[in-house]
């Protein structure tokens, strides 16, 4: 595995190892930042069960300005802190964070932090994609602006959440979702300013 463009375009890294470990494929991580495109530049980009890090590294690679993983696997933390090294990105840039992802999520709604991009790849096994897309979209404040999700089966939008479904991308059997909720926080932006 190979960050593909931008600061580390062609940095070999390390792979993960776990019974749960499935990296995303190197095709699909392409096609995400070319449909990202240039929101990725000077983004804050939060990596969602992070793995080794390959999403994240290739946001901060094509010019985000901080990311922060959250992985709880220790085994896969080594690869991921290896990885970071191998590119020499500073903590300044990247933050991991080795908590279980819903109570991060949890702790984020309950502060005032943002991310310009959350991309989250769970498990394809069981209800974790639907689970973390209602996390995120139930947050009771928007947590993000672009939503990205990895995720196996065809998930439905989560009725009342705070993001909106833009569109799916399908890869064998790995689909790729885009949410935003860009209308929602320029909302809210106008309600909480001053009456003209």
């Amino acid at each position: 595995m190979r960050v593909i463009a931008g600061s580390y375009r062609g940095t070999t890294l390390r792979c993960g190892r776990g019974p749960f470990y499935r990296p995303t494929a190197q095709i699909v991580k392409g096609s995400i930042f070319d449909t990202l495109g240039g929101d990725v530049t000077g983004a804050r980009f939060l990596d969602l069960f992070a793995g080794s890090g390959a999403v994240g590294i290739e946001a901060l690679s094509r010019g985000a300005s901080r990311a922060v993983f959250v992985e709880q696997d220790k085994r896969i933390l080594k690869a991921l802190r290896t990885n970071l090294e191998r590119c020499g990105i500073t903590p300044e840039r990247a933050i991991v964070v080795g908590h279980d992802v819903f109570r991060f999520i949890g702790r984020l709604a309950a502060g005032e932090e943002t991310f310009d991009i959350i991309f989250a790849d769970p498990p394809y096994a069981g209800n974790t994609a639907r689970r973390i897309l209602e996390a995120v979209s139930g947050a009771g404040r928007p947590l993000c602006r672009r939503f990205v999700l990895e995720h196996g089966e065809p998930i439905e939008e989560a009725e009342g959440g705070l993001m909106r479904l833009e569109r799916t991308r399908k890869f064998g059997q790995t689909r790729v979702s885009y949410y935003d909720s860009g209308k929602v926080m320029e909302t809210e932006g106008k309600e909480g300013g001053p009456e003209g």
